[in-house]
């Protein structure tokens, strides 16, 4: 027992002595004024032994010292300073956990630990070094159980697999990615913790735009911004995001539905509003919400040069024309009464710009994809629509939605005032 509290003592001295050192090594440099702030604060709470208050406090140190924060202070003919001072800061920073939290660690709640940790490996000179050093402390948080801990644990190996992803190994990202939806963690709590949540997902998100698969990535990253505040990202990592979203929503197999997209906040960073150089991406985008076949034509000759300065845009040409096509068809049950979807082959070849021959491959490949319930009669020539996927809707569909449904009221009311004249005078 006696060696135990000697020990803690001389960690607790150890960690004051580091944190010193910070101190005085922060305050010979101007460009670290915040920084050295935070060094202060932090030795504050720490004898004052208020712990939750001062993960909260390493959290926002972790944020504020970032190369971008630190980039800000510096002039740009001192650019190559300022590197050199980015590299001691983050040298810094890393021995602030082994050196000053490490002292600490099990008083603090385990998830927030986590999200310290992950900060402080963004900050290692290599990547092996980041990874070594996220697994010594998944070791810490499996021997330690704090609370929530199961989630700390979780979100360290995610951010270990996205490591190990980005250095080229995706198998450990598909083990992770698979292993959380086969239920084996993340799901099995009914309320994790968002910055988990988000973790997962962003980290499927990666692992889908390695592999290319379009589909799985926007379906991933939609949902990742369901766990994260978009505008929290930085301009330069939510544009290059809203761009990727953007080409997946076109390129995936069976993504037919482009509102949630278009509704997010993230779509404004490509917008041309934002004065975006992407502007013409979410118009195309807009362009393929609306199922609006004349339009992606005009598109695609005004912004040829952009179109041709994607590679899988241009690769994958005949796909969008078939998408749009399918949206076209679509658009046009959308704007019958469900009650009146019987629709003659030669209007969809019309609004498709198809051949009869080619409307009838187009109505199979849209009940094969699952998108309508009908039968199509050759005899008459018309499709016969029973049901449509449902899609989200905008706010101007909403609005002509609600004005349909104006309309129906007006009928219903017109035939029961009718139905009671007609009781009226078959009474008298």
């Amino acid at each position: 027992m006696q060696q135990h509290v000697n020990n803690h003592a001389t960690n607790q001295s150890a960690a004051i002595e580091f944190i010193d050192r910070a101190i005085f090594l922060s305050s010979e440099r101007t460009h670290f004024k915040k920084v050295n702030d935070y060094f202060k604060d932090l030795k504050l709470l720490h004898s004052e032994k208020l712990w939750n208050e001062l993960s909260q406090k390493i959290e926002l140190l972790l944020l504020h010292s970032s190369r971008d924060e630190i980039m800000k202070s510096f002039p740009v003919e001192l650019s190559a300073q300022s590197s050199k001072e980015i590299e001691m800061m983050n040298e810094i920073l890393v021995n602030l956990y082994l050196n000053f939290i490490s002292s600490f660690e099990e008083r603090l709640n385990a998830l927030k630990l986590a999200r310290i940790a992950v900060h402080t490996a963004e900050r290692c000179e290599t990547r092996e070094r980041a990874i070594e050093f996220l697994e010594l402390v998944l070791v810490k948080t499996r021997q330690t159980k704090q609370t929530q801990f199961e989630e700390a644990e979780v979100f360290v190996r995610m951010n270990i697999a996205l490591l190990n992803l980005h250095g080229g190994d995706s198998e450990k990202a598909k083990e992770e990615v698979n292993k959380s939806h086969q239920k084996e963690d993340l799901f099995l709590w009914k309320q994790a913790d968002p910055t988990v949540s988000a973790a997962f997902h962003y980290l499927a998100a990666q692992l889908y735009k390695h592999e290319r698969d379009f589909a799985n990535f926007y379906k991933s990253g939609i949902l990742y911004l369901a766990y994260v505040d978009c505008m929290t990202l930085g301009e330069d990592v939510a544009q290059e995001l809203a761009v990727d979203l953007a080409l997946a929503a076109l390129l995936g197999e069976n993504v037919f539905n482009f509102a949630e997209f278009l509704a997010h906040p993230i779509s404004k960073f490509i917008s041309k509003e934002s004065k975006s150089e992407f502007g013409w991406l979410l118009d195309m985008v807009q362009v393929f919400n609306d199922g609006d076949l004349n339009a992606y034509d005009e598109l695609c000759e005004k912004y040829a040069d952009q179109l041709n300065a994607q590679p899988a845009l241009v690769m994958h040409e005949r796909k969008l024309r078939e998408k749009i096509t399918i949206l076209a068809f679509l658009r046009i049950v959308f704007e019958l009464p469900a009650e009146k979807r019987e629709i003659e082959l030669a209007d969809i070849a019309v609004r498709t710009k198809l051949s009869v021959d080619g409307v009838e491959f187009l109505l199979m490949k849209t009940l094969s994809a699952g998108l309508i319930e009908g039968e199509i009669d050759e005899v008459s020539s018309k499709v016969v629509v029973t049901w449509a996927q449902p899609r989200i809707l905008l706010k101007p569909e909403i609005q002509e939605l609600a004005d349909r449904l104006d309309q129906w009221i007006q009928k219903v009311s017109e035939t029961t005032t009718s139905l009671q004249q007609e009781l009226l005078m078959s009474s008298a």
